[in-house]
This record gives C-alpha cells, sequence and structure tokens, in this order.
C-alpha cells in the first residue's frame, strides 16, 4: 500500500507520541519499539487502522514477521497498550485497531472512500457547457526525459543506503574480504556475549554478519561495531534471563542492534590499566587539592587529567 498524505501525517502524529506520550515513555524500550511497529503496520497496511488477528496464527505471524517480538509475549502487549489506550484490542473478535489520536480525520476518510470510487466527478462549466477533455489526456515533453529520471533516483538517500548495507555482494572484494574477516572474530564473541554455548546450542550466529554490514554502513570503525554489538546483545540477553525468558536464538537480537546502530551512539573503549590508574591519581589528588582549597590554602594549582596521564605514560 502506498503512502499517501493522510498516512504521512499518521505516521508524524505517531512519532509525536512516542515523543510525548507519558504514558508510552513509562513502558519498557522494547514495548515502546513493538508498539511503534504496530501502529505503524496498521497504518500504512490497512485501509482503516483495523485489523482482524482472529484467523489461528495470525498473531503469531504479526508478531514474528511484522512487529519482530516474542510470540509469546504479544498479546500481554496488546493488553498493556489497550489499557493505556495506546491501542484498542477486542481479545475476543481479535481486532486490533489505532487510538482515537492516530485514526485519520472525518475529512481524511471521506476523501479515502471517495478515492476507492473513483474519485469526485468533474464539474462543468457553469454555462452547461460539458469540458472538452481531450486536452487533459495530451503527453506534454518534458525536458530531461527518462535520463533525468534515472539519474535524479540513483542519487536518492535510499539508494545509496541500499548500496552501503549490501557489502556482502558487492563487486569488491576488498569489503567482502574485511566483511569476512570482521564476522569471523566477532561472531563467535556475540554467540557467547548471548549467553549461548558453543558445545551445547547450534552456532547459527550468520545475522551477525547482517549487523557488521550495518555498522560499517554507519562508517564505524571494526573496534565500534564490535564494541556496539556485544554491549546490545549482552545488555538483552541479561534483561531477558532476569525476566526468567531466556533468548533462544540470534535473531531476537536484531531489533535492539539495528536500532543502535541507526541511533550512532557507540559505547566507549574500555579503560587501559594505566588509564584507570591515571585515572584514580587524578581523583586523590582533585580531592586534596579542594580540600586544601576549603582551609583557605591560596595559590594552588588545580590537577588536570592530562598530567596524570603523562606521568603514567612516562
Amino acid at each position: 500500500m502506498s503512502v499517501s498524505a493522510t498516512h504521512r501525517t499518521q505516521l508524524a502524529d505517531a512519532f509525536l507520541m512516542q515523543r510525548d506520550n507519558l504514558t508510552l515513555q513509562a513502558l519498557g524500550a522494547v514495548m515502546v519499539q513493538v508498539w511503534a511497529q504496530l501502529v505503524m503496520h496498521l497504518i500504512t497496511n490497512t485501509p482503516d487502522g483495523v485489523l482482524n488477528v482472529s484467523f489461528p496464527g495470525t498473531l503469531s505471524a504479526l508478531a514474528r514477521t511484522r512487529l519482530f517480538c516474542d510470540e509469546n509475549l504479544i498479546e500481554t502487549y496488546l493488553k498493556t497498550y489497550a489499557e493505556t489506550q495506546l491501542i484498542t484490542w477486542d481479545a475476543k473478535t481479535g481486532v486490533i485497531g489505532l487510538p482515537a489520536e492516530l485514526k485519520p480525520s472525518r475529512r481524511a476518510e471521506a476523501s479515502r472512500a471517495n478515492g476507492r470510487k473513483g474519485g469526485r466527478p468533474r464539474k462543468t462549466p457553469l454555462s452547461g457547457v460539458v469540458a472538452d477533455q481531450r486536452q487533459s489526456n495530451i503527453v506534454l515533453p518534458i525536458s530531461g526525459g527518462k535520463d533525468v529520471a534515472r539519474e535524479n533516483l540513483a542519487k536518492t538517500p535510499l539508494t545509496r543506503t541500499r548500496d552501503k548495507l549490501s557489502l556482502a555482494s558487492t563487486s569488491s572484494s576488498e569489503d567482502k574480504l574485511k566483511l569476512d574477516a570482521m564476522f569471523k572474530r566477532i561472531g563467535p564473541k556475540a554467540f557467547e556475549a548471548a549467553g549461548f554455548d558453543h558445545a551445547k546450542d547450534m552456532p547459527n550466529f550468520g545475522v551477525v554478519r547482517v549487523w557488521l554490514s550495518l555498522a560499517l554502513a554507519k562508517d564505524m570503525t571494526e573496534a565500534q561495531g564490535e564494541r556496539l554489538i556485544l554491549g546490545v546483545v549482552k545488555d538483552v540477553a541479561d534483561r531477558q534471563r532476569s525476566k526468567g525468558n531466556p533468548v533462544n536464538h540470534m535473531g531476537y537480537f536484531s531489533k535492539a542492534v539495528e536500532a543502535a546502530i541507526v541511533s550512532g551512539i557507540v559505547p566507549e573503549a574500555p579503560k587501559t590499566a594505566d588509564e584507570r590508574k591515571a585515572e584514580r591519581a587524578f581523583e586523590a589528588a582533585l580531592r586534596d587539592y579542594q580540600e586544601r582549597l576549603g582551609y583557605g590554602e591560596t595559590g594552588l594549582h588545580r590537577p588536570q587529567m592530562s598530567d596524570f596521564v603523562a606521568q603514567v605514560a612516562a
């Protein structure tokens, strides 16, 4: 289904809800992401923002293929959303609907209904003479033609992004070798960060290659991509285990990892032993400086972190 002007308005309203709605913000990050995927699907893939999932297996398929969430938790999520009026959900009939804030206006609904009927009939002039419609079908020449259209399409951000994300299938052997080496080294680490055991669990971590490709497309270094992926996987895995619902496959982490990559926020590199030593010395010197300053001493030199880094390096 194409994205109309009404759809764009609804999607913008959904974004503002995600930013400003305190009830939504009170939910966990995973539930907010699932809600965002759900309303986007209702807006762009249903004619009236209503979806019937009463057919057996439909709700599970929706969770697995569109919302990318745990199939066993989707009904709990829907119940929570409905109780907080973030969606409408009738468990008996299996009908999911958009909240009042995201439903199209009456004018938009009327326009959509007219569109399904073929649009409004064309008005004739007041004189009663039927308008000559032949000229409306004339194809006028446009400067540039198809070549210009192709050139513009080739420069769209979407195409550039797709080009970057297809590192695994590019003709550059250098890119492929780089991605292969990264995957061979980082893939097993991500598998272990998820809490899986190479001896007991099937070592299927091919999705890590996709994550690394995304990281490279965002111009991250290999070290940055590794820190981000391992950090997100470990955090999500630990959180799910604490809830008594451990992750059972690597694909579960995709949504969180890809969102982190898009954000571009990379965890800081772990400090070396020398850096930690310099940091401790600086903190001790700073405490001493503040105490002496409090006693009224003057002419004191305020400690600088750079001084202690240089001392440790020497």
